[in-house]
C-alpha cells in the first residue's frame, strides 16, 4: 500500500468520525432525536437571541420543549411532516418582523436545510400551533372554566344587583371597565393612563363589547359569556356617558397552559444521552423535571 493511500485512508476516517459526531444523538425526545449537529446549532440560535444564553444545557431545553410540542401534536393526530414544516418556514419567510435576525439564524445552519427545518422551524411550528390553535380555541380543554362563567351568567341574570357578590362567592374579581370606540377598553377607576393611540386590534376589541352592551338597560347584564384566547368574560352595564360605556365585568381564565402542557407532555419519554448534561439540565431549568426521563 502506498504513503499516498495511507494518508487518503486517514482523512477519509476523521471525516467519517467528524461526520459521525455531529449527528450523534444527543437526546431522544418521543420519536425524534436531538442530534450533536442540532445541539451545535441550538446554541448558536440561543445566543443570537439572548446574547450570554449559548449553553448546552440551554440549548437542550429548547430543542426539548419544542420536539415535546411536536410530539403531543402528533398525539392528537395533528401533521407533524416535512410538508407542514416546509409550509411554516414560508410562513417564517412571509411574515418575519425581523428578516436580518432570520438572515441571521438561517446562516448558522450553512445550507443545511433538513437540519434548519426540523431543529428550527420545527420548534417553531410545534410551540405555535400547540398553543394558538390547540390550545386556545379548544371547548374541551376549557370545559372547566366556560362552564364556571356560564354558572356566574345565570345567577346574575336572576339577580342583577347581586354581581360583585356573586363574583365573590366564585372566588372572581369584578371590575368597572371604561369603553369607546376612540379610546378602547380602559379602567374606570383611579387616574387615567397618558393618552396614546390605541392599537387597531384594542380598538376591535372595544367595539365587540360596546355592540353587546349597545342593547342593554343600565344594570342589566349582556346574555352571552364573551370568549376571549385567555378567558371568559361577563359583563353588565353600569351606564353610558355620550359615547362612553362603562361596564361591570369578571373574568374567568382559561386553563392554564404550563399544566395542560405537561399533562400531555409527562407521557412522552425523554432519553438523554450525555449524564452531565441531563444533570445540568435538570438543575438549572426549572420546568425539566416535569420531563419524563428514561
Amino acid at each position: 500500500m502506498t504513503v499516498l493511500s495511507m494518508h487518503a485512508r486517514r482523512v477519509l476516517l476523521c471525516l467519517l468520525l467528524l461526520l459521525f459526531g455531529c449527528h450523534s444523538q444527543v437526546a431522544q425526545v418521543g420519536n425524534l432525536s436531538v442530534t450533536e449537529n442540532d445541539l451545535a446549532c441550538q446554541v448558536k440560535v440561543s445566543e443570537l437571541y439572548f446574547p450570554g444564553s449559548g449553553q448546552k444545557y440551554v440549548a437542550l431545553s429548547q430543542l426539548i420543549k419544542g420536539y415535546l410540542c411536536l410530539e403531543v401534536l402528533r398525539s392528537l393526530g395533528h401533521r407533524v411532516d416535512d410538508a407542514a414544516l416546509e409550509e411554516e418556514a414560508r410562513r417564517i419567510d412571509r411574515e418575519t418582523q425581523a428578516p436580518e435576525l432570520l438572515g441571521k439564524i438561517k446562516a448558522i445552519y450553512q445550507g443545511d436545510h433538513r437540519t434548519y427545518l426540523h431543529a428550527f422551524v420545527g420548534v417553531v411550528y410545534g410551540e405555535r400551533v400547540l398553543y394558538h390553535e390547540v390550545f386556545l380555541p379548544s371547548s374541551e380543554i376549557h370545559k372547566a372554566s366556560r362552564e364556571k362563567a356560564d354558572a356566574f351568567l345565570q345567577e346574575g341574570l336572576r339577580s342583577p344587583s347581586s354581581f360583585p357578590g356573586i363574583a365573590k362567592s366564585k372566588g372572581l374579581e369584578t371590575t368597572t371597565l371604561r369603553i369607546s370606540a376612540k379610546e378602547g377598553i380602559r379602567p374606570a377607576e383611579g387616574k387615567l393612563p397618558s393618552p396614546k393611540s390605541p392599537s387597531e386590534a384594542h380598538l376591535e376589541q372595544a367595539k365587540l363589547l360596546i355592540r353587546r352592551l349597545s342593547s342593554l338597560q343600565p344594570g342589566q347584564l349582556c346574555r352571552e359569556v364573551v370568549e376571549w384566547p385567555e378567558g371568559y368574560q361577563v359583563l353588565r352595564l353600569l351606564r353610558k356617558e355620550g359615547s362612553v360605556y362603562f361596564a361591570q365585568t369578571a373574568f374567568v381564565p382559561k386553563r392554564d397552559y404550563e399544566d395542560w402542557f405537561w399533562e400531555q407532555a409527562g407521557k412522552i419519554p425523554v432519553k438523554i444521552s450525555d449524564h452531565a448534561l441531563q444533570e445540568q439540565l435538570l438543575k438549572e431549568v426549572a420546568w425539566a423535571r416535569r420531563i419524563h426521563v428514561q
